[in-house]
């Protein structure tokens, strides 16, 4: 299972930060499919980013099963 809960994703800026995700949240069971639609611009590369762990949320958790993948190991 996959959970996401209140995801937020900023990058800092000169004047203030750009806010790219907020309160994101889903759940996505075992062999489910779920598609990211939406505008250029509107985060969905973004959010793909870091459900693979290829950046970190600012705030908010993702959960694969039990686990959070940015407190794992390299080798976990």
């Amino acid at each position: 299972m996959l959970r996401v809960t209140d995801l937020k994703k900023e990058y800092p800026t000169r004047r203030d930060p750009l806010v790219v995700l907020s309160g994101v949240s889903l759940e996505l069971a075992t062999g489910e499919s779920l598609a990211i639609m939406g505008p250029s611009g509107s985060g969905k590369s973004t959010l793909l980013h870091i459900l693979g762990t290829l950046e970190r949320p600012t705030t908010g958790q993702v959960r694969l099963g039990e686990n959070n993948p940015f407190a794992l190991t390299d080798r976990e």
